[in-house]
């Protein structure tokens, strides 16, 4: 009974603050909310693209393959860095800045899904579709929510070479990871 009871609490929390926190106009800029709202599209799509590919080797290197926390933190990362690729062709603002701020907020998309989910499985033991759901949705608006604060604050001058590389490294290290992943449990399927 007790665990009906809480189930039911834990929907009915999740859903309370995916309404709460999807007012996506008091915290995104104007600008980026069609990117956010592409951002989360795309993470939907890539988290059945691999099984629709038939298990395509390259389309491996960017969409999850199991249920890992690893493999679907494929779905912040690839589709930010697609949208914001989208974003810099279509209002070309200062390239180094304007990316280097993007990867700082895909660090805290990525950082915010590990915490909540962890968090609240830690806690109930178990996991539950809908606030899975909701922490996807909750961790792409908080990494488009610090974009824009990085580029208000004017973040550190950093190099092209510098900015470029980081996107890059961490594109190999999700697909290294994807090919080769550590026996750790943030790389364990789920399923």
């Amino acid at each position: 009974m007790k665990t009906v009871k809480l189930k039911s609490n834990i929907k009915r929390t999740a859903l309370y603050l995916f309404r709460k926190l999807f007012n996506i106009k008091k915290y995104i800029a104007q600008k980026d909310r069609p990117y956010a709202l592409a951002a989360i599209l795309l993470g939907f799509l890539n988290h059945f693209l691999y099984q629709l590919s038939k298990g395509s080797a390259f389309i491996a290197l960017i969409c999850p393959v199991n249920e890992s926390v690893w493999e679907h933190l494929k779905l912040i990362f690839f589709p930010i860095l697609f949208v914001s690729v989208g974003e810099y062709l279509r209002y070309r603002p200062e390239p180094v800045r304007f990316f280097y701020c993007r990867f700082l907020a895909v660090l805290c998309a990525i950082g915010a899904t590990i915490t909540l989910f962890y968090t609240y499985t830690g806690i109930t033991g178990e996991n539950f579709l809908v606030i899975d759901i909701s922490i996807f949705l909750i961790s792409i608006l908080f990494g488009f929510y610090m974009d824009a604060h990085f580029y208000q604050k004017s973040m550190g001058r950093t190099s092209q070479t510098t900015t470029f590389s980081l996107w890059v490294i961490t594109s190999l290290f999700y697909f290294v990871f994807t090919c080769f992943p550590p026996d750790i449990p943030l790389f364990f399927s789920a399923s």
